[in-house]
């Protein structure tokens, strides 16, 4: 394989978290990173992958960060009532500014498998409501 599909939850990016929860289980491979941040652990993750060649698509996988998925969590539109559309746009922001300049990120998946949950039902492109259109809110994520 040459490429890696890298997941991220909008917590990570905007939960302001400065741990890792379970640090001494989750990074019993890289003590080094046990005191850092989520997102530092992250950007660590990604020039240990850039660095040795691979390539790397970041995921927008889930909001929260917890197991994903179920019909029942919430989380099957890009946007959810912890994390609203704009927040979402908001973390997109971000991370795409923060590795627009490593070449072996090639790309970005904007969000994993969007779904029906409690807040609507998925559409494309003037097929339903302005809020659960899947095509607007991509093309406005830039």
């Amino acid at each position: 394989f040459n490429c890696v599909r890298l997941p991220f939850s909008l917590e990570l990016v905007l939960g302001n978290k400065s741990f890792v929860p379970r640090a001494s289980q989750s990074l019993a491979a890289n003590p080094e990173l046990a005191q850092e941040t989520p997102l530092a652990v992250f950007d660590a993750t990604v020039a240990a992958l850039t660095a040795t060649g691979l390539l790397v698509v970041i995921n927008n996988h889930i909001s929260r960060a917890e197991w994903c998925c179920s019909p029942f969590d919430g989380e099957g539109l890009w946007y959810t009532e912890r994390y609203p559309e704009e927040t979402f746009f908001e973390a997109l922001g971000f991370m795409a500014s923060r590795y627009k300049h490593d070449m072996r990120v090639i790309g970005f998946d904007l969000r994993n498998e969007i779904r029906s949950s409690y807040l609507g039902w998925p559409h494309w492109a003037g097929e339903g409501e302005s809020k659960t259109d899947w095509a607007r809110a991509a093309l406005a994520a830039g």
